[in-house]
């Protein structure tokens, strides 16, 4: 089964949910689950365990660490200065992994962006820094197709791993 899992996500023909899903029950089957309880996060989205957004970012895997880009209320991209990027610009991508493989982009909007707005017209380097509005933020498609990648090295990692035990036995 392991092997045939493992075709089946270098040639894409199942999702990367039912891959999780099969690797979640083989997991069980040759009693090692508690080693492998990404599967459920990546399967569930990691806001199931992860409350604040300082544990989310601390425990979330690095692949699925990335930036965002921000928009004004008229679409167009703001480019914020690197020291606010250090702060603001770090993305957890905390979806489960059917939510990812569904989007082409996630969207932040501005009622969740009041606190940066907030930082930014009372601690803004000039006045045009201090008018600056975040509309929304967005994690682009390739930045999801990157975190997709991640989970599937991971899986690989698993089956590989999962097809030594079996040999060995």
């Amino acid at each position: 089964m392991a092997k045939n899992v493992s075709v089946e996500l270098l040639e894409e023909t199942r999702s990367l949910y039912d891959i999780l899903e099969t690797c979640k029950d083989a997991c069980k089957t040759i009693g090692i689950s508690d080693e492998n309880t990404w599967l459920d996060l990546e399967i569930n989205g990691y806001l199931v365990r992860y409350k604040t957004r300082d544990e989310l970012y601390q425990n979330l895997p690095s692949y699925r660490k990335t930036t965002w880009k921000f928009y004004d209320l008229y679409g167009n991209s703001i480019n914020l200065p690197p020291d606010m990027m250090d702060i603001f610009g770090k993305s957890t991508v905390y979806h489960s992994v059917k939510e990812l493989e569904s989007q082409d982009q996630i969207i932040v909007e501005s009622k969740f962006l009041d606190g940066f707005n907030k930082f930014i017209t009372e601690h803004g380097m000039d006045q045009v820094s201090k008018s600056l509005r975040i509309h929304e933020a967005r994690i682009s498609k390739d930045e999801i197709k990157h975190v997709l990648e991640g989970i599937k090295k991971k899986i690989q990692e698993l089956l590989d791993m999962i097809i030594s035990l079996l040999e060995i036995e």
